[in-house]
């Protein structure tokens, strides 16, 4: 068994037991509500500044995001291609149950949560630009990564896991390959505003 089967095990077992709790977390697992949610919140900060230097700051951040969210699901898929941990649900009983009470199967390894990454990768990435934009961020992928795990979708292990590489791609992507990247983003801008689109 994959770490953490007992804790999944103990967790999935309450799905049922509280229907007003299982319709909320129905709507937070599910692959719309909380992804569409995210992008509003970039485009947002894309957008949303009148001040043109603030205004390219946040454009800076929404790009850094971006670039983490897809450099953090390359990392994933690379994982993918030494090892499948099977999920929750094709080993324990209320784990299967849970899933089908609250979601549907997927055919992606376990391991790492690619909700668990991609939602801390966007996260992080708006953190470091937009402190408040970032803690709004931080709470929806903590919500939408719970929620597979409350719905027998994910072991703990696996969420963990994909938010550390979220988290640190970020970062990495903020810290160091932007500024190495220049004059890259600045030309990406240009060409963003005069399609008018930034």
């Amino acid at each position: 068994m994959p770490p953490g089967a007992q804790m999944s095990a103990w967790v999935t077992q309450f799905v049922g037991s509280v229907p007003a709790f299982d319709d909320f977390m129905r709507l937070m697992v599910n692959d719309f509500f909380i992804p569409v949610t995210i992008c509003l919140i970039l485009l947002g900060l894309w957008v949303g500044h009148p001040d043109p230097t603030r205004r390219e700051h946040l454009q800076r951040t929404v790009i850094s995001a971006c670039i983490a969210i897809g450099a953090s699901s390359a990392v994933v898929e690379l994982i993918n291609l030494h090892q499948f941990w099977p999920r929750p649900y094709e080993l324990l009983h209320s784990a299967n149950q849970a899933m089908q009470a609250l979601h549907y199967p997927s055919l992606d390894p376990s391991f790492p949560s690619n909700v668990a990454t991609i939602s801390f990768a966007a996260a992080t990435g708006a953190w470091l630009g937009h402190r408040k934009a970032g803690i709004i961020l931080y709470v929806l992928a903590s919500i939408w990564a719970l929620s597979r795990f409350y719905a027998g979708m994910h072991f703990f292990v696996d969420i963990a896991g994909g938010a550390a590489i979220g988290v640190l791609t970020s970062l990495i992507t903020t810290k160091v390959l932007m500024p190495r990247i220049e004059p890259i983003p600045t030309l990406a801008l240009r060409l963003a505003r005069f399609l008018y689109i930034a």
